[in-house]
C-alpha cells in the first residue's frame, strides 16, 4: 500500500524570501510525498506579493485583500486542500531530511490520531524550540500566560505546559496541542472536517485545534525524531503594540471557552489589570511599545 499524499499550507505575511527556502526544503525532501502546495498571502507588502507571484506553477496562491488572521487563512487552504492530510508549515520553516514522511505514514496508520507533529529545530543555535504543549489550566494561565513566568520561570505550571521542558522526550508521545508552525493533520475526521477557531486572530488558535480535536475522540502525537528548522517570528511583521493586542485578546478567549465560566473571568479580571500595569509602566519609563 503506498503512502498517501499531503497538501502543504503555508500563511505567508511578508515572508517571500523564506518561502521559496521552504518550498526548495519540500522539493528536496518530500516531493514525491507531497503534490500540492497552498500559500495563502495575508495581504503582504507588494514586493512579497512578486516574489510570491514567481511562484505560481509550483503552488497555488491565494492573496487575500486584507490581513485575515491565521486561523481563517489557514481555514481557507483547509477548503481547498484536494488531499486528507494537510502538512501545516510556516514559511520560515525548512526541511532538513525525509523524516516528515514518518508522520504521514503514522497518521494514516492509525485511525486513532487526529494530528501529529515534531520538533521545532533553531538554525542560528540548533537548540529546541518547544513545540508540544500540555492542556492549559487556571494555573497556566496565571504563571505562564502573564509576566509571572519571568519572575517565576521554573514554576511547575510551566513547565507542565511545556512538556519538552519538563522531560526528555526520546519517543511518540501524546500531547494536548502542537504549535502552529508544524502540524501534520486529516482535513476530515469521520466525515467531520477540522478548521481552526476563527476566533482567534493571532496566537493560542494551535492549542485551541489541539483541543478540539481532543473533544472529538483523537488523539495529537508528538515524534521528536522528525524535526525540521524554523527560524521563529518571521511571518510577523507588526508593530510590537499591534501584537501584543491580539496576543491580550486570543488569552482572554481561550481561557473563557476552556475554563469554567468563574475561573474564565477571574483571569479576564488578572489579564486586564497586567495589560493595565504594562502600559502604566510603558508610559512612566517611556519604554516604546510600538
Amino acid at each position: 500500500m503506498s503512502t498517501p499524499k499531503a497538501t502543504v499550507i503555508s500563511v505567508n505575511f511578508n515572508s517571500g524570501v523564506y518561502i521559496t527556502k521552504l518550498i526548495d526544503s519540500i522539493d528536496k525532501n518530500i516531493r514525491n510525498s507531497v503534490d500540492e502546495i497552498i500559500i495563502i498571502d495575508n495581504n503582504s507588502k507588494q514586493s512579497d506579493k512578486a516574489k510570491l507571484k514567481r511562484l505560481n506553477k509550483k503552488s497555488i496562491i491565494i492573496f487575500n485583500n486584507e490581513n485575515v488572521g491565521f486561523s481563517k487563512a489557514v481555514n481557507q487552504g483547509i477548503k481547498l486542500a484536494k488531499n486528507n492530510y494537510i502538512l501545516l508549515l510556516n514559511p520560515d520553516c525548512i526541511l532538513i531530511d525525509t523524516s516528515i514522511k514518518k508522520l504521514i505514514k503514522t497518521i494514516s496508520e492509525n485511525k486513532t490520531i487526529g494530528a501529529c507533529g515534531g520538533g521545532l529545530v533553531d538554525p542560528l543555535t540548533n537548540q529546541i524550540v518547544p513545540s508540544a504543549n500540555g492542556r492549559p489550566d487556571f494555573f497556566t494561565g496565571i504563571f505562564e500566560f502573564t509576566n509571572l513566568k519571568k519572575i517565576f520561570p521554573n514554576n511547575a505550571f510551566t513547565k507542565h505546559y511545556w512538556i519538552e521542558r519538563n522531560s526528555h522526550i526520546l519517543q511518540k508521545t501524546e500531547v494536548s496541542s502542537l504549535c502552529g508552525a508544524f502540524i501534520l493533520f486529516k482535513k476530515s475526521i469521520n466525515g467531520q472536517s477540522l478548521t481552526f477557531d476563527e476566533s482567534y486572530f493571532m496566537y493560542l488558535e494551535d492549542v485551541q485545534f489541539g483541543i478540539d480535536i481532543n473533544k472529538l475522540g483523537f488523539k495529537v502525537i508528538f515524534d521528536p525524531n522528525v524535526k525540521i528548522f524554523h527560524h521563529g517570528g518571521k511571518s510577523n511583521d507588526s508593530k510590537y503594540k499591534t501584537v501584543l493586542k491580539y496576543w491580550y485578546n486570543s488569552r482572554k478567549i481561550f481561557f473563557k471557552k476552556n475554563l469554567s465560566q468563574l475561573q474564565g473571568k477571574l483571569l479576564e479580571i488578572v489579564f486586564t489589570a497586567e495589560e493595565h500595569l504594562l502600559k502604566t509602566y510603558h508610559s512612566l519609563s517611556n519604554t516604546p511599545n510600538e
